[in-house]
């Protein structure tokens, strides 16, 4: 008999329910400590509820809870080596939508072990369960603290250019989309407009990048600022803000340098084959993944990630946009694996430039990139071959082709029951697929024709 552990995991202890396939309760609801004792508790436990209940394989499912549900995680890892037992991370909304749908209203933390194994029920076969922890998982809590550095970095960033632009706005120009680290250095000698009145160019040329004459040039406008508040106050925020800029910089590459060396494996080898991933994007991307046995499918990996095209229709109106929906960290990477990618492979760039041409915005061509390099991704890790364009390109021509015919098919089942009419008022869009959809018709009928008239071979 199959049964569902729902573990409802707080800081410390977890509460735990047993159901069976038709969610009837197979015991009470219990709870244990975070303890090596609530631990060896909990094994005793399931060993005798396998052995009383009959159970052939245990699922067991407990929510990612930012760190709290580890502990558990890693001694129901250990478990399945030895007990019929799988373990499978939830993705809390997941549930929540789950517990919605059933009209659930109360909340507590039994019920909420319950609300989980009720959600293993209805979706065993959509839940990917673990047999073992990956050593790519074992980096997590680093990529976790390298995320928490750039965002940090980011609103640091943000913060000083608002200060700038009211203390020295002619250094603004100088910051579009970040702030160079030779304007960091700057601003931490020289914050406001005030202390250049005295200071000679060839001192300001010292800082590296800055040439003898961006220096004049500097000097010069500081001398004509237009600053409204270039007091002390603000002097020591940009010195402070322009400091810690400097030092989460250097955090993130001590973070992004310890993972392109210690996060290896033949995963990451493969993974660089692709042009444009180095070692840290590599490392990144395993750290995300963990196991690509976790995804049948480069759609399901695609969707887990939150790159999947999100389709609305009504009418003739047809948009397509990224769900962005899923984890945002591996869509950062993939962002600057495809700006460089972009450049460096021909297919890559082809595809690129093909979206381009048909009126998409750099953003958006460089987002379908993104799409197609974890389907890329997905491919290399499932076949554990090195990055072919010429398989990728096969396999594009092909999913082309299917797409057609799947498109004709749903035209057919949608006007079954009246052929497309090209004299009706519809839209030149319209018009434009009706067509389409007649000649590949004909197109069909003529290439079926020809094979029933064609000799036998003998």
């Amino acid at each position: 008999m199959e049964s569902y552990l729902g573990i409802d995991a707080s800081k410390g202890y977890s509460d735990f329910a047993l159901l069976g396939k038709n969610k009837q309760p197979l015991e009470e609801a219990f709870q244990l400590d975070d303890t090596r004792s609530g631990h060896n508790r909990l094994k005793e436990l399931l060993q005798h509820f396998i052995a009383v209940h009959k159970i052939s394989l245990l699922y067991c499912g407990i929510e990612s809870t930012g760190g709290f549900e580890n502990n558990w995680y890693a001694a129901f890892i250990e478990m399945s080596k030895s007990m019929p037992v799988k373990i499978a991370r939830l993705n809390p909304s997941g549930v929540k939508k789950n517990i919605e749908a059933g009209l659930n209203r109360n909340i507590t933390d039994a019920l909420s072990a319950r609300y989980i194994a009720e959600y293993l029920v209805s979706h065993t076969e959509k839940t990917s369960y673990e047999g073992q922890d990956t050593k790519y998982a074992s980096f997590r809590d680093v990529q976790t603290c390298l995320n928490l550095q750039k965002k940090q970095s980011t609103q640091m960033i943000n913060e000083l250019k608002m200060v700038l632009y009211s203390s020295f706005p002619e250094m603004v120009r100088f910051c579009k989309d970040s702030i160079p680290t030779w304007v960091l250095e700057m601003l931490i000698l020289y914050p406001v407009p005030a202390c250049f009145i005295k200071l000679k160019p060839e001192r300001l040329a010292k800082i590296r990048h800055i040439t003898l004459g961006k220096a004049e040039d500097i000097i010069e406008k500081a001398k004509t600022s237009i600053a409204s508040r270039p007091d002390a106050t603000r002097e020591f925020i940009i010195k402070s803000l322009a400091r810690q800029i400097l030092q989460k910089q250097e955090a993130i590459k001590d973070f992004k340098g310890f993972l392109a060396v210690n996060c290896t494996g033949p995963e990451v080898d493969l993974l660089q084959t692709i042009k444009g991933v180095g070692a840290y994007s590599a490392a990144s991307i395993m750290v995300e993944i963990e196991d690509i046995k976790r995804f049948p499918s480069a759609k399901h990996l695609a969707s887990y990630f939150g790159l999947h095209p999100e389709l609305k229709q009504s009418g003739d109106k047809k948009v397509s946009r990224m769900s962005k929906k899923g984890r945002p960290a591996i869509r950062a990477t993939l962002y600057m694996c495809a700006q460089t990618a972009v450049v460096h492979d021909p297919h890559l760039k082809k595809i690129y430039h093909n979206h381009r041409s048909k009126g998409k915005t750099h953003r958006a061509a460089i987002g379908i990139v993104m799409h197609k390099l974890l389907r890329i991704v997905w491919g290399i890790l499932s076949s554990n071959k090195p990055y072919d364009a010429r398989v990728d390109q096969k396999n594009q021509t092909k999913n082309i082709n299917e797409q057609k015919n799947i498109e004709t098919e749903e035209m057919d089942k949608k006007r079954r029951f009246q052929k497309p009419d090209l004299t009706a008022p519809i839209s030149s869009r319209q018009n434009k697929k009706r067509k389409a959809h007649l000649e590949s018709q004909v197109g069909n009928a003529e290439r079926m024709r020809d094979h029933l008239d064609a000799p036998e071979q003998n």
